[in-house]
């Protein structure tokens, strides 16, 4: 039974690929990544096939982000929706606005290069400057106020997901903090919870049990939340004027891999929906062919109506841990969005070509932030030149026809 959550508004490591099992005996093997053979346009529109009562779909288009100057600095009109997908190298952030609210879904990165004002000049750029000179690069003017931020989700405990969660915390007033619970005993993990604990502003919301002293031990350090409570599968969250997001898998227990407590989200924007699935894997690397498992198969067993969507965050980086066939045919997306950098895991670049042959085949128009890894031609990136983040963003509008 869903619970409607209403909410005030003043209120490690690397991902784990498993080691490749032989290769399914009717494909052949493919290359261990999936390198672009050709460039994404910098500029495109889809237009999103809506059941009739749903009235005229919206219209999708996204664009290609190298500056600051190319994202709107205002939030968009009412009825129309951005996504930001922010290059962070091997890693993952998304921003999604609309009118009357922004979240924030992921913000990490495993390479050493990249720094979290990444994620921080990036929010700058779309949001406003805010907090104090921990928030701007060196020698930069600190910012003159403060900012918001409706919500900050991390999908499960890894570097690359939330390596840069500590320093949004500090330099913007997040309202709510959506965690699965599941420790990850880390530096970046413990540090991401002690700024939730000093913020002001945070409510703190985990799949997992709240303690009854609200204190949670990580990396030696005992921190104690005291705005903490509990959201269940199928709470739906009220973000703003037709849009909301409903949770799909919330688990808190201590499993074998954080990539299993993946809090993943449908978020409707209006008519069109967003997938958000962080690193929902269906299990070992296999050709995607093989059958889901693991959370993939509990999406589509339980979830079927839920996980249609225009526009799916490809799980876990484009591996072939995810993505199998059956499942993305139940997504079926137009728009897929491939967050992926140059770190190897293992002998492993991701995302792996079978994977994206998978989503041409389902006819998905495919972003991937890592198409410039190699060498960027982009200057002055948003949040620096060093590091593989920053050339290849995309921000996606949604808009209404009738305002097109």
């Amino acid at each position: 039974m869903k619970r409607r959550v209403a909410l005030v508004a003043v209120m490690l490591v690397a991902c784990r690929p498993a080691a490749p099992p032989p290769q399914h005996p009717h494909h052949p093997p493919h290359p261990t990544h999936g390198k672009p053979t050709e460039t994404t346009p910098e500029t495109g529109t889809i237009t999103p096939v809506t059941p009739p009562e749903a009235g005229a779909p919206p219209v999708i288009t996204w664009k290609h982000i190298e500056h600051a100057t190319d994202v709107p600095n205002k939030p968009p009109a009412p009825g129309t929706y951005r996504i930001h997908l922010i290059d962070v190298g091997t890693g993952l952030a998304i921003l999604v606005q609309g009118s009357d609210f922004n979240l924030l879904y992921d913000g990490g990165t495993n390479d050493a290069g990249e720094k979290p004002l990444r994620v921080v000049s990036y929010l700058a750029a779309a949001l406003g400057s805010s907090g104090d000179d921990l928030c701007v690069p060196k020698n930069s003017h600190p910012p003159k106020g403060r900012h918001s931020i409706d919500h900050v989700v991390l999908s499960h405990p890894h570097a690359d997901h939330g390596s840069a969660l500590d320093l949004v915390v500090h330099c913007y007033d997040v309202k709510n903090v959506w965690d699965s619970g599941r420790v990850n005993d880390a530096v970046f993990y413990r540090d991401f919870l002690e700024a939730v604990a000093k913020s002001a502003t945070a409510h703190y919301h985990t799949a997992a049990s709240v303690p009854g002293d609200h204190v949670m031990g990580v990396k030696g350090e005992e921190i104690k939340i005291e705005r903490w409570d509990t959201f269940h599968e199928s709470d739906v969250v009220e973000l703003g004027g037709h849009a909301q997001f409903t949770i799909l898998h919330a688990e808190g227990k201590k499993l074998s891999d954080p990539n299993q407590n993946s809090v993943v989200i449908a978020v409707g924007l209006g008519t069109a929906r967003l997938l958000l699935v962080g690193d929902a894997e269906s299990g070992a690397r296999l050709d995607p062919s093989y059958p889901p498992g693991d959370v993939e198969a509990f999406l589509v067993e339980q979830h079927a109506a839920e996980i249609r969507a225009d526009i799916l965050q490809v799980g876990h980086h484009g591996s072939k841990t995810s993505s199998r066939h059956a499942f993305l045919e139940a997504v079926k997306p137009q728009l897929a969005l491939v967050s992926s950098g140059p770190k190897l895991y293992g002998h492993v670049r991701l995302p792996d070509q079978e994977v994206i042959d998978e989503l041409k085949k389902i006819g998905a128009t495919i972003l991937r932030t890592d198409e410039h890894d190699d060498a960027c031609p982009v200057t002055h990136r948003i949040g620096g030149d060093s590091g593989p983040g920053g050339c290849d963003s995309y921000m996606i509008t949604i808009e209404p026809a009738a305002q097109r």
